[in-house]
Parts: C-alpha cells; structure tokens; sequence
C-alpha cells in the first residue's frame, strides 16, 4: 500500500514537472522569444528592365516589364530582401542593371519615405544606367508596399547629389518617374 502511494506521488510530480515544461511551446511570437519577429509571405510586384528595349532602343517598346513574385522575409528585412530579387531577370526577356556590384548597405522606412542606401564601390554606368536603376528600385518599392510613397536614396550613408553623374538624386522619387 506504502508503494503505491509512493508510486502515485511520483507520477503527479512527474505530470506537474512535464506540463510546467511544456509551457511556451505553442506557436506565436513569444516562442522566437523576445524582440524576434517570425518569417511572413509577401507579393512582391518586381520591374524589370526590358531586353528588347535596352538591345534596340526602340521607344515603341515599353522600357520596363513587371514580374509577380512571393517573398518569404522577416517584416523588418523584407524592403531589402525585395531588392536583392532585382539582381536576378527571372525569365529571358527580363533584363537588370542591379548587378552583384552594386550593394545594398541598408533600406529603412521613415514616415513614408524609404531611404535605401548604396555602397559607392560598384555604382559607376552612364545615364541610361542610372535612370533604370533608379526606376527599377523606386518602382520596386512604390509598387509593391503602400506604406512607401516615396524614396530617397543614400551613398554610404550620407545624401546624394547623384549615384552616377547623371540624374539629380537630392531629392525623394516618387512612383512612375521616367
């Protein structure tokens, strides 16, 4: 009788001890633990330079073309995630001036605004470069996020008068620019 009782005690200790350890292990955010935010899917509505366009220059032709495409991302890393997508035509046809050298030292978002800043190393072309690279990313974000409706860009960190020499960079670009 005495070991049956010491037995039951200690399979409640035992029940008690797992359900105080599984608390927690639901789904949700306090599961990543504090300050971590979980992956969320995104429409990302990408433009693309046209290759006919850029091979011809035939003005008939529209100069950009638009790709739909999903987005896996943290919230707080999904405006640069969406612009490293640019760095890759997804088809043929689709054609990019965001190459592996130019690079992405931040994107935030300030009021509507958000300001992507470039490392300088890598940002060289002549002017039809710069106006679709700025298109491409502009377009990109005004796009694709409505909280975005404008952006201003940064050169290591600091404002632009311009990227490459070409196109007046001072001030914020809005959607649809060229």
């Amino acid at each position: 009788m005495k070991r049956k009782r010491i037995l039951l005690i200690l399979l409640c200790v035992a029940l008690i001890f797992g359900m105080v350890g599984l608390t927690g292990c639901g789904k949700g955010q306090d599961s990543a633990g504090p300050g971590i935010q979980e992956d969320q899917a995104y429409q990302i509505t990408l433009f693309f330079a046209n290759e006919k366009y850029i091979a011809t220059g035939d003005e008939s032709l529209e100069k950009f073309m638009v790709y739909q495409s999903e987005l896996t991302s943290r919230p707080g890393d999904v405006y640069l995630d969406a612009l490293e997508l640019l760095k890759n035509p997804p088809e043929e046809g689709y054609s990019t001036v965001i190459t592996d050298s130019i690079k992405f030292n931040d994107v935030y978002l300030k009021d509507d605004t958000a300001f992507v800043d470039l490392d300088s190393n890598g940002l060289n072309g002549g002017s039809l470069d710069e106006t679709f690279l700025i298109s491409q990313i502009v377009d990109t974000l005004t796009n694709t996020f409505s909280e975005i409706k404008q952006v201003q860009f940064l050169v290591d960190g600091e404002a632009a008068e311009t990227l490459m020499g070409h196109v007046d960079a001072s001030e914020p670009f809005t959607k649809d620019l060229f």
